[in-house]
C-alpha cells in the first residue's frame, strides 16, 4: 500500500510528462506579476509551517551543503536570486522529489541514496526548479482554488508512513493530493526541457537527467502490477528518458569531480547504531581503488558512529597515502569524539597543513570546516576562548551553514561575555537547524544589546528579514 500511495503522489514529477524530440530549446519565460509571485510565497510558507513540523529531515551538514550548493548554481545561472530558493533532503525511504510554489524544494533521501553521480541531483533540481520558475502551479485557476498546502504536508507523510487509516483512506488522500499538485503533460514536457537548458549553463552534466530516469525505470520494473490505472493515462518513464537523451546528444558533455558526490552517498547511507560488520576490502584491486575503499568504509563507519573501526580504517588508509588532507580531517573528528586530544591536535594541524598546499580533493575543499573546528573545541576545553573564536571563525568562512559552528561560536561568546555575538551565532544556529521560531527570538534578544557592532546588528536585521520573507 505504501508503494501504492508514493506512485500515485509522485506521478506529477516522476510519469507525466510527454515530449516530442524535435522540440526546439524553450525560451526564458517573461516574469510573472508580483502578485503572482507574492501568492506563491504565501502558499510555499504555509506549507513550510506544517512540513518543519512534520518530516524529519536530513540534517548532516555535508549532506545539506551539497543539495543547496547545487541548487543555488542552478538557480544563479538562470538569473534568480538564490536566497529565495530552499531545498530540503527530508528523511523517508521513497524515490520522491517536488516543489512546492515560493521556491521550496524538497528531495526525500530514498531518491538520493539511489543516485551515482552529482549530474543525477542537478537533474532533478533542474526540474523542480523548473516547475517554480515556470509557475505551473497558477496556470489552472480550479487547481489554485483547490490547493490546500497547510494541511498537504502532513497528509503527505501520513499517507507515505500509513498512519491512522485504513487503505481506502490512503488511496483518497493520494488521490486528492495528485490532483492537487499533479501537472499537466504540457508542464511536465515544459520542466524537462527546460532543466536541460538551466543545466546547459552550469557545470553539471544535462545528461545527468537521463540517469535519473534510468533509476525510476529500475523502480518501476520492480513495481510492476501495483503500478496504479491512473498511469496508464500517462506517459512512462521510457518516453522521457528518450526525448531527454535525443535533445542532450549536442550538447558538449562535461565533467565534474564525483569525490565529493562518493563521500556524500556514503553518508547518507551510513546506518547509524555502534559497532558495525566491515565489509571486506576487495582482494586484487590496484592501490588506488582500494584506497577509495578503505575511505569510504571508514567514512561509514565514522557517521554510523562505529568510531573504533573508522580509527582502524583511516589509520590504514593514510599509510596508503599520507597526503590526502581530508582523510586527516577526518581522523581528527575521530579522535575528538574519542576524548583523545592530542592526536586531534596533530591530525587537525596536519590536515591544514595539506589543505594549504593544495591537496584536498575537489569540491570537498569548499567545506574543510572540520579541522579548524576541532582545533577550536580543544581550545575551548583549555578554557582559550578567545583563540577558540579565532580557529571557530575560520571553520564558519569555509562552512557558513553549518549550524555546530554557529554553536560552538556562541559558546565561547558567551564565555567572553559579548551577549551580542552569543545571541546572533545562537539565532544562527536555530535557524540553520529549520527552527525559524527560536532563531527570531535570539535575533531580537541580541538587538537588544546596546555594544552591537553596526556590521552585527545589520547581519541580525538581514536574518529576521530572511525569516519573514520566507518563513524559514
Amino acid at each position: 500500500m505504501r508503494r501504492l500511495l508514493f506512485v500515485f503522489i509522485s506521478c506529477f514529477i516522476l510519469f507525466g510528462c510527454a515530449a516530442s524530440p524535435q522540440k526546439k530549446e524553450p525560451q526564458s519565460p517573461p516574469p510573472e506579476p508580483p502578485l503572482v509571485q507574492e501568492h506563491g510565497k504565501e502558499l510555499g510558507k504555509s506549507f513550510m509551517k506544517t512540513a518543519l513540523k512534520k518530516y524529519t529531515f536530513v540534517k548532516d551538514s555535508e549532506v545539506a551543503a551539497l543539495v543547496n550548493q547545487v541548487g543555488r548554481e542552478i538557480v544563479e545561472a538562470i538569473g534568480e536570486d538564490p536566497d529565495s530558493y530552499h531545498f530540503f533532503v527530508v528523511r523517508q525511504n521513497q524515490l520522491n522529489a517536488f516543489a512546492i510554489p515560493g521556491g521550496y524544494i524538497f528531495l526525500f533521501d530514498g531518491l538520493l541514496k539511489n543516485f551515482d553521480s552529482i549530474d543525477a541531483l542537478a537533474g532533478v533540481l533542474g526540474h523542480e526548479i523548473a516547475h517554480v520558475r515556470l509557475n505551473h502551479f497558477f496556470k489552472d485557476a480550479k487547481k489554485i482554488s483547490a490547493i490546500n498546502l497547510a494541511t498537504m504536508a502532513s497528509l503527505i507523510l501520513a499517507g507515505l508512513a500509513g498512519e491512522g487509516m485504513g487503505a481506502t483512506g490512503t488511496i483518497a488522500i493520494a488521490a486528492n493530493t495528485s490532483m492537487q499538485l499533479g501537472f499537466s503533460r504540457k508542464n511536465e514536457e515544459e520542466a524537462d526541457l527546460h532543466a536541460i537548458r538551466f543545466l546547459s549553463k552550469t557545470r553539471y552534466n544535462p545528461a545527468g537527467l537521463s540517469t535519473f530516469f534510468s533509476t525510476l525505470s529500475f523502480y518501476q520494473r520492480l513495481t510492476q502490477g501495483t503500478v496504479p490505472p491512473y498511469l496508464s493515462t500517462h506517459p512512462g518513464v521510457g518516453e522521457r528518458r528518450f526525448m531527454v537523451d535525443r535533445l542532450v546528444n549536442n550538447i558538449p558533455k562535461k565533467t565534474v569531480s564525483e569525490e565529493q558526490w562518493d563521500r556524500v552517498a556514503t553518508i547518507l547511507r551510513a546506518k547509524k547504531g555502534g559497532s558495525i560488520k566491515k565489509r571486506p576490502i576487495k582482494k586484487g584491486t590496484e592501490q588506488k581503488a582500494q584506497e577509495k575503499q578503505l575511505y569510504l568504509r571508514g567514512l561509514s563507519a565514522l557517521k554510523s558512529g562505529a568510531l573504533n573501526e573508522a580509527l582502524e580504517d583511516y589509520q590504514e588508509v593514510i599509510l596508503l597515502n599520507p597526503n590526502q588532507a581530508i582523510y586527516h580531517a577526518d581522523l581528527s573528528n575521530i579522535y575528538m569524539q574519542l576524548q583523545q586530544a592530542d592526536s586531534a591536535k596533530r591530525s587537525a594541524l596536519r590536515s591544514i597543513q595539506l589543505f594549504k598546499k593544495g591537496t584536498a580533493q575537489e569540491g570537498i575543499s569548499k567545506t574543510f570546516a572540520m579541522p579548524y573546528l576541532v582545533l577550536g573545541m580543544i581550545a575551548q576545553s583549555e578554557e582559550k576562548h578567545a583563540y577558540a573564536v579565532s580557529q571557530i571563525e575560520k571553520a564558519r568562512d569555509l562552512a557558513p551553514e553549518n549550524p555546530i559552528i554557529h554553536f560552538q561560536l556562541a559558546r565561547s561568546y558567551h564565555a567572553l561575555d559579548n551577549k551580542g555575538k552569543e545571541r546572533f551565532h545562537l539565532g544562527r544556529y536555530h535557524r540553520l537547524n529549520l527552527e525559524p521560531d527560536k532563531a527570531l527570538q535570539e535575533f531580537k534578544k541580541a538587538l537588544e544589546q546596546t555594544t552591537l557592532e553596526p556590521l552585527v546588528k545589520q547581519a541580525i536585521q538581514d536574518e529576521i528579514r530572511g525569516i519573514q520573507t520566507e518563513g524559514l
